[in-house]
């Protein structure tokens, strides 16, 4: 008889997680047969996305350079 550690912990967090699951249900009942949203998840659903999601890229005109250049390390040559 081969008994694997994981596979043994797998199977008991499997078990455990439906048996939760029921009793969630149990407890809390299953949902009303309507096809009605909650408001609020409604409201959620209908809100558009903002505007301020969109990037637009920086001016390098203006940009700090953070360190040294290559041409700041190796000094021109006199």
């Amino acid at each position: 008889m081969s008994v694997n550690f994981f596979e043994w912990l797998r199977d008991g967090v499997r078990q455990s997680v439906l048996l939760g699951v029921s009793d969630a249900i149990e407890e809390i009942g299953t949902p009303a047969n309507s096809d009605e949203l909650h408001p609020n998840v409604a409201a959620l659903l209908k809100t558009e996305p903002t505007k301020s999601a969109k990037r637009v890229p920086a001016s390098t005109a203006g940009r700090k350079r953070l360190g040294k250049t290559l041409k700041d390390m190796n000094p021109a040559k006199a």
